[in-house]
């Protein structure tokens, strides 16, 4: 992997310039990391960062327990001792990350998603974290912002910035991709509302650059959910199953799959479909063994 940077962002709040960010908040020489990179390489990138800096690691606190934010971890844990935070929901996944392409696939995931882009190698949570809780120790604040994932949260520093994981995506990524990854859509779209209320000086997405003013970003995401949906709305207008819905998604968004692909967007075209069910826009029947989605009358 390409060498990692560091650069400072506001008093005793910096961040490591990696494929999904990592923050670092220091306090009397102590580090608390925000997320470990994607794999163990990452995770020793960072560790000679924080020597290099004449700190010590303390804390790593993730906002969620996807592969490429909590890929250092367990490196991290072995080699310095040090605790481990996370959201209840997160929590789980963290120690146990064979129940991430377990979730993605429906079942037991055969081999092909048994890899570390998907199941990251188990580390110990030393301490499950609530939304809205400060952490004695440091004064990060520890903010909800569900929808990517079951129990994502933010980390606010008391220097005013806040690490937002990935509850916005930039406009390259969203471009780029389309399908975000998304596990519920509503909660999603509440957490953009909520993101436009944070005060802060840098708001810092995992896969983006940092940013003063937030609501672009929040627009972008915003219309391109919305957008998404009128489109599996229109696929559905004559009864169709998930694998062809999938396929008119790939189609129209030029998306070329291939096994992590296939679970990452089915999952979220499914986070889609059971969004436009609970609000009435799309039901499901049974047809000769198949199920199939229509738009509802």
């Amino acid at each position: 992997m390409a060498k990692l940077g560091i650069t400072n962002l506001e008093g005793n709040t910096w961040m490591i310039h990696s494929p999904a960010n990592i923050g670092i908040y220091v306090l009397k020489n102590k580090v608390w990391l925000m997320d470990s990179g994607n794999d163990k390489e990452a995770g020793k990138q960072i560790l000679k960062l924080i020597k290099a800096n004449g700190w010590e690691l303390e804390e790593i606190i993730n906002t969620h327990s996807h592969a490429d934010h909590i890929g250092g971890n367990a490196y991290l844990q072995q080699n310095t001792g040090c605790g481990i935070r996370a959201s209840r929901g997160e929590s789980v996944v963290i120690r146990e990350p064979l129940l991430e392409p377990s979730f993605l696939w429906g079942s037991y995931p055969f081999g092909a998603l048994r890899n570390k882009f998907l199941q990251a190698k188990p580390s110990e949570v030393t301490k499950e974290i609530a939304p809205e809780e400060i952490t004695d120790e440091a004064g990060l604040e520890i903010i909800s912002l569900k929808g990517h994932s079951y129990d994502m949260i933010g980390i606010k520093t008391p220097d005013k910035v806040i690490f937002v994981g990935d509850s916005v995506l930039s406009k390259e990524i969203i471009e780029k991709y389309h399908l975000a990854v998304l596990y519920n859509v509503e909660e999603f779209l509440k957490s953009l509302d909520k993101l436009e209320k944070l005060d802060a000086k840098v708001f810092v997405p995992s896969h983006g650059k940092p940013v003063e003013d937030i609501k672009e970003l929040t627009n972008i995401n915003r219309d391109k959910v919305l957008e998404i949906i009128e489109v599996i709305y229109d696929a559905c207008l004559e009864p169709i199953s998930f694998e062809g819905i999938l396929e008119k998604m790939c189609m129209k968004y030029n998306i070329e799959l291939n096994i992590n692909q296939y679970v990452l967007v089915g999952s979220t075209i499914r986070s889609y479909i059971s969004y436009m069910n609970d609000n009435n826009r799309l039901e499901y029947l049974f047809d000769h063994g198949k199920m199939l989605w229509k738009v509802k009358k």
